[in-house]
C-alpha cells in the first residue's frame, strides 16, 4: 500500500517540443515590442521531467499584461510549469552585482548581461545565503506534503534536482544527502524506462527530507542565515517561521483526507492552507553583511516593480521570500 498519494506524474514528452515551444515563445516575446532580451535557463536532462525556464528583460518602464504562455496548447503548458521570469532592464544590470546567475543563455534580442564581478568573499556569502533559502523553502515545501500524504512527483523531481546546484554552492561533492540526490537524478533518468520508479519515489522523498533537514539544522551551527531585518513572518499564506535556537518544524490544524486531491488538484492545497498551518524555527541574523542588504533590498524592488508593470512575469529574485 501507498505510503503518500502520488499527483503530478510526470508524462513522456519528446525532445523536440520542447525547442518547437520554447521557439515559439520567444518569437511571441520578441515580437511584442518592449523587450530586449529573452534568455533561456538550464537545459532538458530528463525529457518529461524537465521544465523550460526563461528570463524576459523588458525596456525600462515598459508595462504590459501580455502573457505569451496562455495561448500554448497542452504541451506547451505543461512544459510550462510555472511564469515566466522578467525584470527590467535596470533592474537586471543591477542583479548581475548581487546575484549567482548560472546556465543563462541567450536566444531572443540582444545582450544585455554586464561586465561586473563579484569579490571572492562576497560570492561566498552569496552562494551560503542562495543555498540555505532554497533549502529552507524544499524544508517548508515537503512538509506540507508529508502532513498531507500528498506528492507532487514531478514538481519534486524538479526541486531535489536543484539542491545538487545548493550543495556546489556550499563546495559540498559527498555525503550522505549528496548521494540521495545523485540517487534522484539517476531516478529521474530512468522514471518511464523503470517499473518501479513510482515505489522508488515515495522512499527517496522521505529519505531526502530526513537526510535535509539533519543537514540545514547542523549547517545553522556554523552559516549565518540572513534575514532583512526580520525576526519572523510568513514564507506562504499558511507557513510561518521566527527567530529560535535551532532548526524545528511543526504543524497545527486539521489533516485534510487525501483522496479529493485526485479531482481537486490545486484546488485542494487550496484548501488545505484553511486548515493546517506550519512553523519554522531556526537561527536567523538580522544584520546582513552589505552584499546581501543590497540583495534584500533590490529583491523588494523588483517584486514591487512587476507587480505594478509585469504582473504576470516573476522577478528573478530570492527563492524564499520574506513578508
Amino acid at each position: 500500500m501507498n505510503k503518500y498519494t502520488l499527483i503530478d506524474l510526470p508524462v513522456y514528452v519528446a525532445p523536440e517540443m520542447y525547442e518547437i515551444n520554447v521557439a515559439v515563445v520567444c518569437s511571441a516575446l520578441m515580437n511584442h515590442g518592449k523587450i530586449e532580451s529573452v534568455y533561456r535557463i538550464g537545459s532538458v536532462t530528463a525529457p518529461g521531467i524537465s521544465d523550460i525556464d526563461l528570463l524576459v528583460v523588458f525596456k525600462d518602464g515598459a508595462a504590459t499584461a501580455y502573457d505569451p504562455l496562455k495561448k500554448l496548447d497542452e504541451i506547451g503548458q505543461y512544459l510550462y510549469i510555472h511564469n515566466l521570469f522578467g525584470c527590467s532592464h535596470s533592474h537586471f544590470q543591477e542583479a548581475f552585482k548581487v546575484t549567482q546567475f548560472h546556465n543563462y543563455r541567450l536566444i531572443g534580442g540582444t545582450e544585455t548581461r554586464p561586465l561586473s564581478e563579484i569579490s571572492k568573499s562576497d560570492l561566498t556569502l552569496l552562494n551560503q545565503q542562495t543555498a540555505l533559502e532554497y533549502m529552507i523553502k524544499m524544508i517548508a515545501v515537503m512538509s506540507v506534503q508529508r502532513s498531507h500524504r500528498v506528492l507532487k512527483v514531478r514538481s519534486f523531481l524538479l526541486e531535489a534536482r536543484a539542491l545538487e546546484y545548493d550543495l556546489e554552492f556550499l563546495g559540498i561533492s559527498s555525503g550522505e544527502l549528496f548521494e540521495v540526490i545523485q540517487q534522484i537524478i539517476e531516478l529521474r533518468k530512468k522514471w518511464f524506462i523503470s517499473s518501479s520508479s513510482q515505489a522508488k519515489v515515495e522512499v527517496l522523498f522521505d529519505k531526502l527530507f530526513a537526510l535535509l533537514t539533519v543537514f540545514v539544522s547542523d549547517i545553522l551551527e556554523t552559516h549565518k542565515f540572513y534575514t532583512p531585518g526580520l525576526y519572523g513572518g510568513k514564507f506562504a499564506s499558511n507557513i510561518f517561521w521566527r527567530n529560535d535556537l535551532r532548526l524545528i518544524i511543526n504543524s497545527k490544524g486539521i489533516p485534510l483526507p487525501a483522496f479529493p486531491v485526485r479531482f481537486l488538484k490545486k484546488k485542494y492545497f487550496n484548501l488545505m492552507g484553511r486548515f493546517r498551518n506550519f512553523y519554522i524555527k531556526m537561527p536567523v541574523d538580522t544584520h546582513p553583511p552589505a552584499i546581501l542588504k543590497k540583495r534584500f533590498e533590490l529583491n523588494s524592488e523588483m517584486n514591487d516593480y512587476n507587480s505594478k508593470n509585469i504582473p504576470l512575469f516573476t522577478s528573478p529574485a530570492s527563492s524564499l521570500k520574506f513578508r
